[in-house]
């Protein structure tokens, strides 16, 4: 079966000339969209680059992988370039709920793994819960990220991040500067020298954990060849924080939207501190008991 299954029928809505540029965003880019692209779209659709995320959201909301709760939570993130990022929640079945992926996580993860340094707005189909405030906190731009909540019944709530988390705790609290957009890379290594594992640490010496100094980099590899990278991301909150494997499985989906794809195997290249990802690459095995599992340690 898919990993990701896509409804197409939320493109109905798009002239050809739209259409094109929104299935090259889901389907060629991983769920992004360049400044010049997003101003190409926003003028077949008549409307403005201000209010092209919002025109976005139900195709965000579409890449929702929600088997456990049926709610699909669509977020559309501009980086500082003026590139448009889609996010959508992931939840995993028969799994515990703390591998879930929310989705504003998730536009963060796409931002970041696509090499932005910096986000200016984000838009988002339902108010964002306190973990997802808590993680967006983590940004180096967070007192004036602009957060606009497009409700259900029709209304509007916009504003800064600060504003919904007031008196927050965050980086600043525990002596770091910059966040998970601005963080300096690391320099570990690692003795496995395949092609995966290499990517793997090249992903744990781009990850952040600066509290911990658990670095870690994961590597999913498709049955059809596909190559999903995903980092371990830090929060100062402790449990908002993104797994490396669960930032993957997101880059992963944005990768592969529709496509009839298995998980063939998982590499993970971690540093083992006062925390280890490696007991939880370990314990996937239950859910994909068909993919090769690969550790390894970064020193």
């Amino acid at each position: 079966m898919p990993l990701f299954s896509f409804d197409g029928s939320v493109l109905g809505g798009f002239a050809p000339g739209a259409r094109s540029l929104v299935e090259t965003m889901l389907f060629s880019q991983a769920g992004m969209l360049t400044a010049r692209q997003a101003e190409e779209l926003a003028s077949c659709l008549s409307i403005s680059t201000d209010n092209l995320p919002e025109k976005l959201l139900p195709v965000a909301a579409a890449c929702a992988v929600v088997p456990v709760s049926n709610f699909h939570v669509g977020v559309v993130m501009r980086g500082g370039s003026g590139a448009l990022y889609l996010g959508a929640n992931m939840e995993f079945e028969q799994s515990v709920l703390g591998m879930s992926l929310h989705g504003e996580q998730s536009a963060t993860n796409n931002v970041w793994l696509h090499g932005e340094t910096s986000v200016t707005s984000l838009v988002v189909n339902a108010a964002p819960c306190g973990h997802c405030r808590q993680f967006l906190h983590e940004l180096k731009c967070s007192d004036t990220l602009q957060v606009k909540i497009v409700s259900a019944d029709g209304q509007y709530y916009d504003n800064t991040l600060s504003q919904y988390l007031p008196e927050a705790f965050g980086p600043g609290d525990l002596g770091v500067e910059g966040g998970i957009l601005a963080s300096k890379s690391v320099s570990l290594g690692c003795e496995a020298d395949d092609e995966l594992a290499q990517l793997a640490l090249d992903a744990a010496n781009k990850s952040y954990a600066p509290y911990t100094g658990g670095y870690a980099g994961v590597v999913l590899e498709a049955s059809d060849g596909t190559t999903a990278v995903g980092r371990y991301a830090e929060n100062a909150a402790y449990n908002p924080s993104l797994p490396p494997f669960t930032s993957a499985m997101s880059r992963l989906r944005f990768m592969t939207l529709g496509r009839d794809v298995e998980l063939k195997s998982i590499t993970l290249v971690g540093k083992d501190t006062s925390i280890t990802h490696a007991t939880h690459i370990a314990a996937l095995k239950h859910l994909y008991p068909d993919t090769e599992i690969r550790i390894f340690q970064a020193v």
